[in-house]
């Protein structure tokens, strides 16, 4: 049988959704193109194993993504949803053909999910979030294995692509990062995480309802680890109690850092101050939520990870015209200035107060910044990067 509209089935190590917008924003604009998209991914106990949102048809396999866990306890859980997701996208393709399977890494080792498939006359497109030898050394930087892993990652990463007919990846400075691993740079498109205008305009609603009128909301969003400091937006906090005894805090997101930020919060006397989530939001409502805050922050520490990471949360912030305070890290200072963002050195609690300071006491200046940041992000924006994902699946 002819099927008329290109199939893609996509695989995500991840919950979808609420857990993957990357994935969930690249899923609607194929269905959005008239493609049939399948999408395979985790499943939490209370989530049916199928269903269909916009138009996505989602399967979910008995598999809990473990926070914090440890090397083999990751290993298991990644080779028990592979081999899963395998079975999963075979059956898939005997009912209805796959055009293209899009592999979501990390771990690069999904790719595996490709194979049969392939030979079976489908095209194959690896999207690279985040770079797994950097992943891993945030983690287990340090031990006795850590180098001999660190290679043997970069290996299956170029192992991976060469598997791949397309490689997407999120920001020119991956792109350069894996044309030096190896990947031709001719076979990489970049597809960045902005946000779609849809999201932005429904957050920019949520803001004009005044939510968060007569206090100073600082916010932060997305996944709570050590390498992206939370921690350090709460002591921060605590240090501005009495100059800005207006300020509040919004922390939305989940992690394994999550218990240890709520117990910072508590012992700096600062809990009362801070908007913790009490269940995960899909990220439209975490757009709406943070949308019409005082300050966004992006506190990453400095690693080799966040050397070369883009916060999505940079890009959400500055479409919805939140001033910024970021951590002057290298790939965060290249795609935005500092007449655009508040920089602050990393892992300095002082000087993270003390950007957030600045855009509390000078709302002028720090509003002129967000708007030269927005027009900036104009370069960004997801109308560009929706172009050539459609391209890498045609």
């Amino acid at each position: 049988m002819a099927f008329e509209r290109p199939h893609v089935c996509m695989i995500v190590h991840s919950r979808y959704a609420p857990g993957e917008p990357r994935g969930e924003r690249e899923a609607r604009a194929a269905v959005e193109a008239g493609h049939v998209v399948d999408v395979i991914c985790l499943r939490s106990p209370h989530e049916p194993q199928s269903e269909t949102v916009d138009g996505v048809r989602i399967t979910r396999l008995p598999v809990q993504h473990i926070r914090g866990a440890g090397a083999l306890r990751s290993m298991s859980e990644y080779v028990g949803f592979a081999l899963r997701a395998s079975v999963a996208a075979l059956r898939i393709h005997r009912e209805e053909p796959i055009d293209v399977v899009y592999v979501h890494a990390p771990p690069d080792f999904l790719i595996v999910t490709a194979l049969i498939p392939r030979l079976l006359g489908s095209r194959v497109v690896l999207d690279i979030h985040d770079l797994s030898p950097h992943l891993f050394n945030a983690r287990f930087a340090g031990s006795r294995l850590a180098r001999p892993v660190e290679r043997i990652l970069r290996a299956v990463e170029r192992g991976a692509c060469s598997v791949a007919d397309r490689v997407i990846t999120v920001h020119d400075p991956y792109r350069d990062e894996l044309a030096a691993n190896g990947v031709p740079s001719e076979k990489i498109t970049v597809v960045m995480n902005a946000p779609t205008s849809e999201a932005v305009d429904l957050a920019r609603t949520a803001a004009a309802n005044g939510q968060h009128s007569g206090s100073f909301v600082v916010a932060y969003h997305g996944t709570l680890t050590h390498w992206y400091g939370v921690d350090l937006l709460v002591e921060a906090i605590a240090l501005l109690e009495d100059r800005l005894p207006e300020l509040r805090g919004l922390i939305l997101g989940e992690g394994d850092a999550l218990p240890s930020v709520q117990a910072l919060a508590q012992r700096a006397g600062v809990a009362s101050r801070i908007d913790f989530p009490d269940a995960l939001v899909s990220h439209v409502e975490a757009l709406c939520r943070v949308a019409g805050a005082s300050c966004g922050v992006i506190p990453n520490r400095r690693s080799r990870l966040n050397r070369f990471a883009l916060s999505s949360k940079l890009l959400e912030y500055v479409s919805l015209g939140i001033p910024v305070v970021v951590s002057r890290l290298e790939t965060l200072a290249t795609h935005f200035d500092s007449d655009e963002v508040t920089f602050f050195e990393p892992g300095d609690v002082e000087s993270l107060a003390e950007g957030i300071a600045w855009v509390a006491e000078h709302p002028a200046e720090a509003h002129e910044k967000a708007e030269r940041a927005r027009r900036r992000a104009e370069a960004y924006s997801w109308s560009a990067s929706r172009t050539r994902l459609l391209e890498a699946l045609s």
